[in-house]
C-alpha cells in the first residue's frame, strides 16, 4: 500500500512538472520589446556603495531587470533593461 502512496506522489510531481512547464513555453513564446537601458555602477567603497545600491532598487521599482554584471578594478557594473510585449503589427 505504501508503494500505490508513492505511485500517486509520483503523478501529482510528474503533473505539477508539466504545468510549470506549459508556463515556461507559454512566458518564452510572448515577445518583448526592449524599451530602456540603463547602466548601473557600485563602486566596492564603503561611504559610496550605498548610492548605486539605490540607484539599482529605483530602477528595479521602475520595472528594469538585470541583464548582466561586470565586475571592475573597483566594483561592478549591472546592465539593466526594460522590456515591454511587443505588439504584431498588422499586415495591410
Amino acid at each position: 500500500m505504501n508503494s500505490m502512496k508513492q505511485t500517486k506522489s509520483t503523478d501529482e510531481i510528474y503533473s505539477k512538472i508539466e504545468e510549470m512547464k506549459k508556463d515556461i513555453m507559454e512566458q518564452e513564446i510572448q515577445p518583448r520589446k526592449m524599451t530602456a537601458m540603463k547602466f548601473v555602477g557600485v563602486a566596492f567603497d564603503p561611504e559610496k556603495y550605498k548610492a548605486g545600491e539605490a540607484e539599482i532598487n529605483e530602477a528595479l521599482s521602475e520595472g528594469f531587470e538585470v541583464m548582466r554584471d561586470f565586475e571592475t578594478g573597483g566594483g561592478i557594473v549591472m546592465c539593466m533593461a526594460k522590456w515591454d510585449k511587443k505588439v504584431k503589427e498588422e499586415k495591410k
